[in-house]
């Protein structure tokens, strides 16, 4: 295998170089090119063919899911890597919904964002933000497939909902019970997880290959 070829979107050319220059002093990457959003990187993307692209698609300006929608829709073989600053929940559960497979706080360091892209580069997933670290395929990850074997059938369908964005109303319809019973199937979700909140319980979903296997029954 050669080097891992990494594409960098973001607004600011400062930051951009910045990325870039931490990529490269890992000899495992090469920087095949930038750009300042995902509309004028797109074309560039195509030529390059690169493995990843790291972009923040939660700061303010930028498009959002979307963005990482579209980068998916036109390069459906490029593993996306979100680096941002954005702390909520429902910005992380969007982006796993919409395929990307690392969610990164800008927090982190340098070596942390290198072997995180290393991960996804071979196929592999990893969160790193305030809903807790999880590189996927560590040591905990027996720990975790057990835990994730121990949810009911059920219990794994409005799991899979949830990282889809459905909230507890849409849920409740959806599976045809009441609202009340779907609030008691997530409690016990955290509860059997040991996960504080939803986009915990997600990031184990993704890695126990859920979202995959439910994509490719529906």
């Amino acid at each position: 295998m050669g080097r891992i070829k990494v594409f960098i979107i973001d607004r600011q050319p400062i930051l951009r170089r910045g990325l870039a220059s931490v990529v490269e002093s890992d000899t495992d990457f090469e920087v095949t090119g930038a750009a300042n959003n995902v509309q004028e990187a797109l074309a560039e993307i195509e030529t390059v063919q690169p493995d990843i692209v790291i972009m923040d698609a939660f700061r303010p300006g930028s498009g959002g899911v979307n963005d990482i929608n579209l980068l998916r829709e036109k390069s459906p073989e490029v593993k996306v890597l979100i680096l941002t600053d954005s702390n909520k929940d429902v910005d992380f559960l969007n982006a796993i919904k919409a395929g990307a497979k690392g969610y990164l706080s800008k927090s982190l360091e340098p070596i942390q964002l290198t072997d995180s892209a290393r991960l996804v580069a071979v196929g592999g997933a990893v969160v790193y933000s305030s809903t807790g670290v999880r590189l996927f395929g560590g040591p905990h990850a027996q720990q975790d497939k057990n835990r994730f074997n121990c949810l009911s059938g059920r219990e794994k369908e409005i799991l899979t909902l949830v990282a889809r964005g459905s909230n507890n109303k849409e849920i409740a319809v959806l599976t045809y019970v009441s609202e009340t019973t779907v609030k008691s199937h997530l409690k016990r979700i955290l509860e059997k997880l040991n996960v504080k909140n939803r986009a915990q319980a997600v990031a184990i979903a993704m890695e126990q290959g859920l979202l995959e296997n439910q994509s490719n029954t529906s």
